[in-house]
């Protein structure tokens, strides 16, 4: 099925079909990361315990080790930010394995600390922002660069550019941002919101 690109205005239909695609490939690479943990725990959760810790580094390093809660907000705002602009290039499936691999790794960590409850509603509420933040970047790359989400669309699509830094773009993205101006707005409220509670709650678990 071919979906229709409209004229710079985001297409509902095809937000909701990268939010399809997106999520489909988050669980995928959930579950075969948390079948290997199962079988290969120590390598795995190692894995994720030594990503934590350089993450945690990293963010001290940039926010200082003031109010948990700021350095929490700040470091979720700016990886959120990293991966939407990332996929904008129409590379959110990519985005999508990476960031399940790692959630269901996580889990198996936090099951092990018996931190399971509150550990699953953190990821929950993390998988939202995430998930919304590269589909709707998806969406608007879609508009930029003239991508349908659908296999073959994206295949070629990347098959001709993964040389290329920045794809040659069929729209303007300025003219495209201006266009959507209030689905952006929006969009920055409703990730705002989440990254706030998501914030409030790491910091109180």
């Amino acid at each position: 099925m071919l979906f229709k690109i409209s004229r710079y205005k985001m297409n509902r239909k095809i937000f909701l079909k990268w939010l399809k695609i997106n999520t489909m490939f988050f669980m995928c690479a959930f579950f075969v990361a948390l079948l290997l943990a199962l079988l290969f725990p120590d390598t795995m959760l190692g894995f994720v315990r030594e990503w934590g810790a350089q993450s945690n580094l990293v963010s001290s390093t940039l926010f200082g080790d003031g109010n948990l809660f700021i350095r929490i907000f700040s470091w979720n705002s700016l990886l959120t930010a990293l991966l939407f602009v990332v996929s904008l290039f129409i590379l959110a499936p990519l985005i999508a394995v990476i960031m399940g691999a790692f959630y269901s790794l996580g889990l198996m960590s936090a099951i092990e600390r018996g931190l399971f409850w509150h550990s699953s509603i953190l990821i929950a509420i993390e998988t939202s922002f995430i998930l919304l933040a590269i589909t709707f970047a998806s969406a608007l790359g879609s508009e930029i660069f003239g991508v349908n989400p659908e296999r073959k669309g994206i295949m070629n699509f990347w098959r001709k550019n993964w040389k290329k830094l920045i794809p040659e773009q069929k729209r303007n993205w300025r003219t495209v941002f201006g266009k959507n101006k209030r689905e952006i707005i929006f969009f920055v409220i409703i990730i705002l919101a989440l990254l706030l509670f998501g914030a409030w709650f790491e910091a109180l678990i």
